[in-house]
């Protein structure tokens, strides 16, 4: 017969080793994290985004203001921009090469500016680690409350 200990261990260790293995399965299932953004700059404020993108992901964004400057240097080069606009502008490439993407843009004009867009970027691959941690914790979970069932400790 089990005790209470015991059955409260096990079937928390099973929820969490449960979710580890959860979340392991989406992060080899889907490599591709896709980052939604719509961030809002005041007069003469900056932002610099920066990420690695997998080969052959597709970024998109959208630059709203009066004027600002933008400047995005790419791991394959060839999507690299540097220029001034003014009210809209809309940007968009496919990495053709895994690496690292850096866009810079400056608000130059009177009013806010606002940035919406899409990135796709490379998981971690640390991540994997944390997933196999997180299955050891609800596995050791389990164990000590096993041990309720052996052999009562004292105090309990």
């Amino acid at each position: 017969m089990l005790n209470k200990y015991t059955i409260v261990g096990l079937v928390a260790g099973c929820i969490i080793s449960g979710l580890g293995v959860a979340s392991m399965i989406d992060s080899l299932a889907n490599p591709i994290e896709i980052r939604p953004t719509n961030d809002t700059f005041g007069i003469g404020d900056s932002d610099k985004i920066r990420f690695d993108a997998p080969a052959n992901s597709f970024q998109t964004f959208t630059v709203t203001g009066d004027t600002f400057d933008v400047k995005i240097l790419t791991a394959d080069e060839k999507n690299n921009i540097d220029d001034s606009f003014k009210n809209k502008a809309s940007f968009s490439w496919t990495n053709t090469i895994s690496g690292e993407n850096i866009i810079q843009i400056q608000n130059t004009g009177q009013s806010e500016f606002n940035i919406t867009g899409t990135f796709e970027l490379s998981r971690d691959p640390l991540f994997l680690t944390y997933h196999i941690l997180v299955i050891i914790a609800g596995i050791v979970v389990i164990g000590f409350s096993a041990a309720f069932t052996v052999r009562k400790p004292r105090g309990f």
